[in-house]
Formats: structure tokens, C-alpha cells, sequence
């Protein structure tokens, strides 16, 4: 975890599997990407997926450049500008810079006006714990690029020795239309009874649902 040297409401979460997620409020600057603790020279270039969450409502001039390795940028709802130059688009668009978020929101307009990929989100569904199995499972819906959705499980279980845990993942395909005449409420019955207050409550697969269903009305 770092922290904006700037200011330290902003804080960066970093992942092993080269994702960054920035954390704050307001709009993110060029020295918001100096950060302490003190990383090596070359730490912004060990990731490749930048996610920008809620909270955040824009990236200032410069910010974008100093993660020169970002082939994906997920932009929360609450984004609503990014600041870029003719040669940071022409970079975006030379790397194949996937854009990811709702639909209906900034990040869509984004992509299309940048002429760049936009893929929905991943959306976290749930988390449930099945107690019989001392079990507690993170549960999301994936997009793919190439390939179906799929629903992904994340389980935690307790390990052999103190200390420890065990668990896996696993992921179970969805049909490509699988939102078709699907309301949120069916959509929860596909899934055992204790997560249903959950899943009917989950807003952003709501909007998902509601939007990918009046996008297949008009054919898009």
C-alpha cells in the first residue's frame, strides 16, 4: 500500500497481479503518482491495469503518463474527466488501451471518443460464508474480451496448520446474452436463498441488467 505524497487521503492498494487501485477523493494530479513509502525508481512500471475507484471524479494533466505500462484503465462512476494530450492518445490507442467501467458513464464516452476497446466492469456480486464448511466465498461477474462471462469464485477455507488457509477458485460460464429478459430479481434466483437480500440489493448489477437489456431493444 502507498500513499500520495501530495496528499495522503489518496492511496494506492498494489496487487501481484499488476493491478493498482487508486483510493481518494477530487482529482488526481501529476505528483499524486509520487508516493511513499519510498518504492523503487521503477514501481509505477510494474503495473499494467490501473482501476480508478468511486470517490475519485478525475485524472489532471500528466497523471496518465507516469503509469506508461497501463494496457487497462477501469474509471468508477463518479469519474468524469481525463486529461490527456494528442500524444497520450496516440500512445493509448498504439498499446491497445482496454477502457473499463459502467456503461452509460464517462468511461464509455472515454473510449468511444479516444477510439479505444470499452469492456463493462467486473461486478462483485457477493460474499458468502457457508458455515457447515467453515467456508467464505467472494463471488463476481466476469467480462472477457475473448470468451463468454462467467461467474468467478474466490473461496477461502481454514488450512491444515494454524495459520494457514486453503481454498481456491473457480469460475462458471455464462451464456454470451445471459442479462436477456433477466431482471435482478431473476437473476438472484439463480443463486442459493441466503444470498438473495444481497444480490437484489447489489445496485451496480442493477444498472447492468436494466442497461444491457435496453441496449439489446435497440440492437446494440
Amino acid at each position: 500500500m502507498y500513499f500520495s505524497k501530495r496528499n495522503e487521503k489518496t492511496v494506492y492498494i498494489n496487487h501481484y497481479s499488476g493491478l493498482l487501485e487508486a483510493e481518494g477523493e477530487g482529482i488526481l494530479c501529476r505528483e499524486d503518482a509520487e508516493v511513499w513509502p519510498e518504492p523503487d525508481d521503477n514501481w509505477r512500471n510494474k503495473y499494467n491495469t490501473l482501476s480508478v475507484k468511486d470517490g475519485l471524479t478525475g485524472l489532471g494533466e500528466g497523471y496518465l503518463e507516469a503509469f506508461p505500462k497501463i494496457v487497462c484503465l477501469i474509471l468508477g462512476r463518479t469519474v468524469e474527466s481525463v486529461a490527456t494530450t494528442p500524444e497520450l492518445d496516440k500512445r493509448l490507442r498504439k498499446n491497445k488501451v482496454l477502457i473499463r467501467g459502467e456503461y452509460d458513464t464517462f468511461a464509455e464516452t472515454f473510449a468511444r471518443e479516444k477510439g479505444l476497446k470499452f469492456l463493462h466492469c467486473d461486478i462483485p456480486l457477493a460474499e458468502d460464508d457457508i458455515g457447515n464448511h467453515y467456508e467464505h466465498d467472494i463471488i463476481t461477474l466476469r467480462f472477457h474480451t475473448k470468451g463468454n462471462p462467467d461467474i468467478h469464485y474466490n473461496c477461502f477455507t481454514p488450512g491444515s496448520s494454524v495459520g494457514s488457509y486453503g481454498g481456491g477458485e473457480y469460475a462458471r460460464e455464462l451464456p454470451k446474452d445471459f442479462y436477456a429478459g433477466c431482471t435482478v430479481e431473476r437473476f438472484a434466483g439463480n443463486f442459493p436463498e441466503r444470498l438473495h437480500e444481497q444480490l437484489t440489493k447489489n445496485e451496480m448489477l442493477r444498472r447492468f441488467l436494466e442497461a444491457a437489456n435496453r441496449r439489446k431493444a435497440k440492437g446494440k
